[in-house]
């Protein structure tokens, strides 16, 4: 694994970071994550570096790099000072692409109109891509308690509105000279609008494609239609077993994609973000993620 932290503690400050991880251990170990929100400290924030091997890549998308974030909630216990200091870690890498994999709120529409202010501070070379997740259709998922038709809707328009593409069931193709990479996003795994046959019928069946889903669960899935890579989040880097987490709060199928990358077949990979919001993190191995990927030609 090639894992760094951004701004690690000075030598002198050890008896005091020690404090603090037996503190966030114990925070968890009472499920109240939301303790972390007391103060960002750089070095709780992990970045993830890893290679994206894509067959028939072209030279001129070649050492790209995309950052992958997930999972923000940006909601009332989540700080936006917080947020705000991600999306400057974000930037710090100087990305060519920004790949967001959904629930961008937890709540009511106020807070797309919140999170779209954040995340236009997001500069990529080339564009900031998105899909949405369960959260961003109602407080649980689309299948439950907390539905609300309008609300993709609106989560949709208000990061459009901050030069977000969020895509919908549809690709998009990006080209440097001969070259071309494709992205593919898809609506949440539990909405009734999630169509992978929809998102691939539109596609270049080509191209280097990468896809945006929420939900790790679809993944083989996108992986039949043709996804070199599938990016996910969901999980929060959680792995637990459904006797303890009922489907309403946890609402995942194959429990197995918990945090990192998985093989999906021959040159088929998918990689799980553990997101940035604050809540739902069980242990320190689960701390906010910036993935960072290197994309190569195989």
């Amino acid at each position: 694994m090639n894992e760094i932290l951004i701004s690690p503690p000075r030598r002198r400050r050890r008896g005091k970071t020690l404090v603090k991880r037996l503190v966030w251990s114990a925070a968890n170990s009472c499920a109240l994550g939301g303790l972390y929100a007391w103060r960002l400290e750089k070095h709780w924030l992990r970045i993830e570096r890893r290679q994206m091997p894509l067959p028939n890549l072209g030279q001129a998308f070649c050492g790209a790099k995309l950052a992958h974030i997930s999972d923000i909630h940006c909601c009332l216990i989540v700080r936006e000072r917080y947020l705000r200091q991600c999306v400057e870690e974000v930037n710090r890498l100087e990305a060519d692409f920004v790949a967001i994999t959904g629930d961008f709120i937890t709540g009511a529409g106020s807070y797309a109109r919140r999170i779209a202010r954040i995340l236009r501070g997001l500069a990529p070379k080339v564009a900031v891509l998105a899909c949405l997740g369960n959260h961003d259709y109602g407080i649980l998922h689309p299948r439950g308690l907390g539905g609300r038709r309008e609300l993709a809707e609106t989560v949709a328009g208000e990061l459009g509105s901050a030069d977000i593409f969020v895509m919908m069931n549809e690709p998009r193709v990006f080209r440097r000279g001969k070259a071309a990479l494709q992205f593919v996003g898809l609506e949440d795994y539990w909405s009734p609008r999630y169509d992978p046959g929809l998102a691939f019928e539109a596609a270049c069946d080509h191209l280097p494609t990468i896809a945006l889903c929420h939900n790790p669960d679809a993944a083989p899935e996108l992986a039949r239609h043709g996804a070199d890579w599938v990016l996910a989040g969901h999980t929060h880097g959680t792995a637990v077993d459904e006797k303890n987490f009922p489907e309403a709060l946890l609402p995942t199928e194959q429990r197995h994609f918990a945090a990192g990358e998985y093989a999906l077949g021959p040159g088929q990979y998918l990689y799980v973000n553990r997101g940035l919001g604050y809540g739902r993190r069980t242990s320190l191995n689960s701390r906010p993620e910036i993935t960072v990927f290197s994309l190569q030609r195989t």
